[in-house]
């Protein structure tokens, strides 16, 4: 009888250790086919991102919506599900709503615009390049993709870039003088145009300010004023109404058309209101 129980108890023990190799191999492919959750904090952001990680292997989100002001948005529950949530967590610095959307300790890349606006192309690619520093380091193992899709990124960028430029110049409307919100001065330049006057957030722009600007514009002809969208859409209105002149809303976030589609409609708006003038 005791033999009998040995016997059993032996059969047993073989058959779990038949069984846990497999269980233990099923384990380790559902590791390697995860996909890791990235969240950033805005458009610009996560558009990037996934130009530059294997779309397979990794799921990309924002937070801040295209139209909003990173100064203004209030976080939602939602966008603090999503951070708790994330393997990795990008966003720029000095964006306030990210401090409260509980980061704590998550894995983090803190990025710096460095003074410029990557809607502009050369700041865009400029970005490109940090970013996937950055990414490499926190995925060594998809170094070589995220360095070969960065130059795939930037050769698209460039391709683009250049026909918009192109099409500006064909339209004979390159140095023509431009009002414009500081936060579109980099993109404007870019675009050929000749900034003569900037302001800044509507808060900060006075009525004297306004009086000023006006009378830049005038002796300097400006064909435009030009808006930032997150930051105030119609604060230059009233510059523009007093010159004559078209008022123009640019965006400083790509929609979720992208950040070439986004480009390219900013360039159609300029030069559809510049065009007339």
């Amino acid at each position: 009888m005791r033999s009998k129980g040995i016997l059993f108890f032996v059969i047993a023990v073989v058959g779990i250790l038949c069984v846990f190799p497999c269980f233990s191999g099923n384990s380790q492919e559902g590791k390697v086919g995860m996909v890791r959750g990235i969240v950033a904090s805005d458009t610009i952001l996560s558009g990037m991102i996934a130009s530059l990680l294997p779309p397979s292997r990794y799921s990309i989100e924002s937070i801040l919506p295209s139209g909003q002001c990173p100064g203004h948005y209030d976080v939602k529950l939602s966008d603090i599900e999503k951070t708790k949530k994330a393997d990795l967590i990008v966003l720029f610095r000095g964006m306030p709503f990210m401090d409260k959307a509980g980061l704590g300790g998550r894995a983090q890349i803190l990025m710096d615009a460095g003074g410029r606006n990557w809607m502009a192309p050369d700041s865009y690619i400029y970005g490109l390049g940090v970013l996937a520093g950055g990414l490499s380091n926190h995925f060594p193992e998809d170094k070589d993709e995220i360095m070969r899709r960065k130059e795939a990124a930037i050769r698209k960028v460039n391709a683009g870039a250049k026909s918009l430029v192109e099409n500006i110049r064909r339209t004979g409307i390159s140095g023509k003088a431009i009002i414009a919100s500081s936060m579109q001065k980099e993109p404007l330049v870019w675009m050929g145009f000749r900034v003569v006057g900037e302001y800044g957030r509507p808060e900060a722009i006075s009525a004297r300010e306004i009086v000023r600007l006006s009378k830049i514009g005038r002796e300097q002809q400006a064909t435009a004023v030009v808006d930032n969208l997150q930051s105030g859409p119609d604060t230059g209105k009233g510059i523009a109404e007093s010159l004559g002149v078209p008022h123009v809303v640019l965006t400083n976030f790509p929609s979720e058309k992208g950040y070439l589609a986004t480009l390219g409609e900013n360039v159609d708006a300029i030069v559809a209101a510049v065009g007339r003038k």
